[in-house]
C-alpha cells in the first residue's frame, strides 16, 4: 500500500464525528475517463482527480450497519441499509482527494432526508438490497423517480402518474466473487479518499472521511448491468468491463465536517 494513501486514511478528523458507520461487503468498480469528459459533473472548486494517467468514475455498493450519530448509541432500524452509488473521484483546490457522489441510492427515507438537508449528498430512494454467500457478493438497486423526489407523496399515489401510467425506473446490478488480497498503488488510490465533495446551499463543501487502512481483495466480475448512470448524466458507464474491480469485506468509517471549498 502506498504510504501517502495509508496516511490519508489515518488523518485525524478536524472536528468531532458527525456519523460513524460499519461498512460491509463493499464492491468498488471504476472506469478510466478523459478528465474533460467528467469536469462538468463535479462542483466548483473541484476537478476530476487524475490517477495513473486517467480520471475515474465508478460504482460503489456496500451495506451500512451499526450507524451511530455521536453521542447517541447505534441505531438499528435507522442505521442499517444498502447503498449503491455512482461517483467521480475528485481533487479540490486545496489538494484534498475526495469523491463526488452523483447519486447514493438507498431505501432508507430518514437517511435521504438528512443527507439532503444537512450534507448536500444526493441520496435517492431506491429498493436497494445486498446478498452475500461465501465470497460471492451481490448488490441490486431499483429506483423510482417519483418516489426519489417525493417519498411520502409517492406512497400516497402508489407510484403512478395521473391515469395510472407507471413512471420509468432506473436500476443497477453488480455481482462479484472476491479473491486474494491485493496491495497495489492503483487499488489504494481509487478506494482510499479523504472525504466527500458536495454541493450544499450554493457552496461546495468538504466532509472529511476517516477509516483504518483498507484490506483490499481482488474480484472477479459475474454480472454488471443497469441504466442507473443514465439518470445522473453518465450514460453507458456500466456497458464495459471495469478497469479496476476490488472488494473490501468490512471497515469502520467516520465522517466529520471539513470546510467550505468555495
Amino acid at each position: 500500500m502506498t504510504e501517502p494513501a495509508r496516511a490519508r486514511a489515518a488523518v485525524p478528523l478536524l472536528h468531532r464525528p458527525v456519523t460513524v458507520h460499519a461498512w460491509e461487503d463493499i464492491v468498488f468498480a471504476h472506469w478510466r475517463h478523459d478528465p474533460e469528459s467528467l469536469s462538468r459533473l463535479v462542483p466548483r472548486g473541484t476537478r476530476p482527480d487524475v490517477v495513473d494517467g486517467s480520471a475515474w468514475a465508478g460504482l460503489s455498493a456496500y451495506v451500512f450497519r451499526e450507524t451511530r450519530v455521536p453521542p447517541f448509541p447505534p441505531s438499528g432500524r435507522l442505521g442499517t441499509m444498502t447503498e449503491v452509488t455512482i461517483e467521480i473521484l475528485t481533487i479540490d483546490d486545496h489538494g484534498r482527494r475526495g469523491v463526488v457522489y452523483r447519486t447514493v441510492d438507498t431505501a432508507n427515507v430518514p437517511a435521504i432526508v438528512a443527507a439532503h438537508a444537512l450534507l448536500g449528498v444526493p441520496y435517492t430512494f431506491a429498493h436497494a438490497r445486498a446478498r452475500r454467500r461465501g465470497d460471492t457478493i451481490a448488490h441490486h438497486s431499483v429506483r423510482h423517480p417519483a418516489r426519489a423526489l417525493h417519498p411520502i407523496r409517492w406512497l400516497r399515489g402508489h407510484g403512478t402518474r395521473p391515469g395510472g401510467a407507471v413512471q420509468p425506473r432506473h436500476e443497477a446490478t453488480v455481482r462479484v466473487v472476491a479473491g486474494p488480497a491485493v496491495d497495489t498503488p492503483l487499488a489504494t488510490e481509487l478506494t482510499t479518499r479523504e472525504g466527500i465533495h458536495a454541493r450544499h446551499l450554493a457552496q461546495t463543501v468538504f466532509w472529511q472521511r476517516q477509516h483504518p487502512p483498507l484490506e483490499i481483495r481482488s474480484a472477479r466480475l459475474e454480472r454488471l448491468e443497469g441504466d442507473l448512470p443514465d439518470a445522473v448524466g453518465m450514460p453507458g458507464l456500466l456497458d464495459r468491463t471495469p478497469d479496476s474491480l476490488v472488494v473490501v469485506d468490512r471497515t469502520t468509517v467516520r465522517y466529520g465536517w471539513g470546510d467550505v471549498v468555495r
